[in-house]
């Protein structure tokens, strides 16, 4: 779907030295999961090793579900890298608590690759950006999958954020916005990702009011479920303070119809396409 695979990811950390038990700007690497290597720190659980790693520190999980539930990256760790071992999908958090969510990021600079995240059956969320009171920046999430039957993302007051050659799946709500007590969401790039089996929206706000500012939606598709449903809507944000451009994205739809498309005269549209074909003609 995007240039920035995988592999492509891969051959760019070759050529920089940070394959082969090499990451040269970390502090230490951790690894989690059965076989893992000798060389580096190998140990238990995610999150024995989040409770351990310090700001530059890599975790590499391996291809395997890994059970854990209720996951935290506290405001302290800054600067932490997790990369999935394996094919594309093969390394997963999933709790094996119904009730587990399965991961919040509150701190800055935090980086996921190839790893999918899950949450328990009646969790809230499988990914939360940001708390109340806490705004984490420059989240980066490469070729990672996001699920769950609630809310597989929730952004919560974070800013500077980005999915690249994500997935969003299996879900009543893909991604949902939500403002906290430091201000909105702001900064937001999702480009080349796939959403579908999303039931009630793929991009949601918490409150049919401001909630997001500079949302940069980029050469997306958006499907249907996989039993030809459409869902309630594919993007619900009607407040007209929200801010950002949706351009380049592909919606399973007829047409551009504002009863699936609800977007504030604060987003810019344009060209997106639908059954009838590429138009910047706002959703009406």
């Amino acid at each position: 779907m995007s240039a920035t695979s995988l592999w492509g990811q891969l051959k760019t950390a070759a050529a920089a030295g940070v394959l082969f038990g090499g990451y040269p700007f970390a502090r230490k690497v951790y690894f989690v999961g059965d076989n893992a290597p000798q060389f580096g720190q190998q140990m238990a659980t995610i999150a024995a090793a989040i409770n351990i790693m310090l700001s530059g520190d890599v975790l590499i999980l391996g291809p395997q579900a890994h059970a854990e539930g209720n996951l935290s990256i506290p405001a302290t760790k800054t600067n932490l890298t997790f990369i999935g071992a394996g094919n594309r999908g093969a390394c997963f958090i999933e709790p094996a608590v119904t009730t587990d969510e399965g991961l919040i990021v509150l701190a800055d600079d935090f980086t996921l690759i190839n790893v999918g995240v899950a949450k328990g059956a009646t969790g809230d969320y499988a990914l939360k950006l940001g708390n109340t009171t806490t705004s984490p920046a420059r989240f980066r999430a490469y070729a990672s999958k996001f699920e769950g039957d609630g809310v597989a993302v929730h952004l919560h007051g974070c800013g500077d954020i980005i999915f690249d050659d994500c997935e969003f799946a299996w879900c009543d709500k893909a991604v949902l916005f939500q403002s906290n007590n430091n201000g909105f969401c702001t900064q937001i790039r999702i480009k080349d990702s796939l959403f579908h089996n999303f039931i009630t929206a793929a991009l949601i706000h918490n409150a049919a009011a401001q909630q997001v500012n500079n949302l940069w939606v980029e050469n997306n598709f958006f499907d249907e479920q996989e039993d030809g449903t459409a869902p309630t809507d594919f993007i619900l944000l009607s407040d007209n303070l929200n801010i950002g451009y949706i351009a380049g994205n592909k919606f399973a739809i007829p047409t551009n119809d504002a009863a699936k498309l609800t977007i504030g005269s604060g987003i810019l549209w344009g060209p997106n396409g639908t059954e009838a074909g590429w138009s910047t003609a706002r959703p009406a």
